[in-house]
């Protein structure tokens, strides 16, 4: 199964496509990817101005062509601190929502060091790290 997991975070903007099948460690297909500094689009009143917003949601339109473009069977959305502290951050997963049909997720703090730290060690082991 092809799976796309998108990653919005605070400098990029990251689409990862993964053949994936259970019990076996995903292996990676395509990225797609950019910078996308949202924090460069905050607003004195902290908000994400209406140019980043824009730009946000053609990345995922961009994200989800590419993604329909080599098969992937579902896509898994992510959006972490940039949009999560943006004091207009409920508008604009809804802006997404409207003008693109994906779903944000929107990871707290500790769900998102949780999945750092968890797809780590699925792709590089539990053990020490080599010295």
């Amino acid at each position: 199964m092809r799976l796309g997991v998108l990653d919005i975070g605070s400098n990029t903007v990251h689409l990862l496509l993964v053949d994936a099948h259970p019990g076996a460690q995903p292996v990676p297909f395509a990225s797609h990817k950019r910078p996308l500094s949202l924090v460069q689009y905050l607003e004195p009143d902290g908000s994400i101005s209406d140019e980043g917003q824009h730009e946000l949601t053609e990345f995922v339109l961009e994200a989800w062509e590419f993604a329909a473009r080599h098969k992937a069977e579902d896509l898994l959305a992510f959006c972490t601190s940039a949009i999560r502290e943006a004091a207009n951050g409920p508008a604009v997963l809804a802006r997404v929502k409207h003008e693109t049909t994906v779903t944000l997720q929107e990871l707290s703090g500790s769900e998102e060091a949780s999945m750092t730290f968890f797809a780590v060690r699925r792709w590089h082991g539990w053990g020490p790290a080599p010295s």
